[in-house]
């Protein structure tokens, strides 16, 4: 690859070429998903824009084309399987019907900010998917009144939303711990941001209605960061104390290190405890944990059905609410 001097200045497609040692041209074809790229040359030109920080400028396709053929997907992260698994739900609808994302994950206050400041970049694409934060309340104003727009695990007054009944997920798990004759612990996430989800605060809510109703009550509810190393801890610190307990956590992800420290401390898991997680993701699968299932991959592509339909005018104009139920699936744990 040609180098060329970094400096403080927008790196232009020309920047790239450059960099990469091709044509202007083939920039261009990469950039537009064309097939007729040699897949050395394609990955080449890819880790031109990488490593220059290259972003592609939807503003000017739209000038020369009427038309970005891209869509922007917005979410909390990019890491993890509930992401990934959206994400690609979400693409697989995109690519079938000529779009591409333009992800932006909103995983520290910069990013926050950095959206804010440069929101232009990306409200320039033929529309937007937000996953997980109140698009109202990130963007506000800033989006034009005829921009097609998808939330996603958020209710809004003004755009279509496709969510989970995180609530009765909530319920239906309570309903199964209530019967189990073990104390009971939950281990969740609080929100660290105003503009995160509510998702693991409803969850958290229909599981506590659903154990008093039944006559029982949760002895300790722990919120943690999340990742793993903070769940151990919980975890350590429960078992050493009780032997025999039942625990659900808001999310897949906070089940696996609970599991992993019961076994480490020769606890039977699916007797002496039994942990019930939430979300069904592929690591749910592979351990067989005990969870409620919520649609990862229908939600992504009804979001992106609709925001296709928005695009292209044949949408109503009436704003739509999809709610998409979970359900308890028993395994091992």
């Amino acid at each position: 690859m040609a180098r060329i001097a970094r400096n403080f200045q927008k790196v232009t497609i020309k920047d790239v070429a450059k960099y990469a040692d091709v044509g202007v041209g083939t920039v261009s074809r990469v950039l537009n998903n064309n097939s007729h790229v040699d897949p050395s040359t394609r990955q080449r030109v890819l880790s031109a824009m990488k490593e220059l920080g290259y972003v592609p400028n939807p503003h000017a396709r739209r000038l020369s084309t009427g038309t970005s053929d891209l869509v922007t997907v917005i979410t909390p992260e990019m890491k993890g399987d509930f992401y990934q698994t959206l994400i690609t739900s979400i693409d697989e609808v995109l690519i079938k019907n000529g779009y591409s994302s333009l992800l932006y994950p909103l995983y520290n206050e910069k990013k926050y900010e950095a959206l804010r400041k440069s929101s232009e970049i990306v409200l320039s694409t033929d529309g937007l998917i937000v996953d997980g934060v109140s698009v109202d309340k990130l963007l506000g104003d800033i989006v034009e009144p005829n921009m097609p727009v998808v939330c996603l695990e958020q209710e809004s007054e003004r755009y279509d939303s496709i969510m989970v009944d995180n609530y009765y997920g909530g319920i239906i798990a309570g309903d199964y711990f209530a019967d189990l004759d073990m104390e009971i612990f939950v281990v969740t996430h609080r929100k660290a941001h105003e503009l995160e989800s509510t998702v693991f605060d409803e969850r958290l809510e229909g599981f506590q209605e659903s154990v008093e109703r039944k006559g029982r009550s949760i002895d300790k509810i722990y919120y943690v960061p999340l990742d793993w190393e903070s769940t151990f801890e919980v975890a350590r610190r429960i078992f050493s104390r009780y032997k025999r307990c039942a625990i659900f956590t808001t999310t897949d992800y906070l089940a696996v290190p609970i599991i992993e420290v019961a076994r480490t401390m020769e606890l039977k898991v699916g007797k002496d405890v039994r942990v019930c997680g939430f979300d069904d993701l592929p690591i749910a699968q592979i351990l067989e944990i005990t969870t409620i299932r919520q649609p990862i991959s229908d939600m992504g592509k009804v979001a992106a059905e609709i925001l296709i339909k928005k695009i292209r005018g044949k949408s109503r104009d009436k704003v739509r609410k999809v709610i998409l139920k979970p359900e308890l699936v028993i395994r091992e744990t």
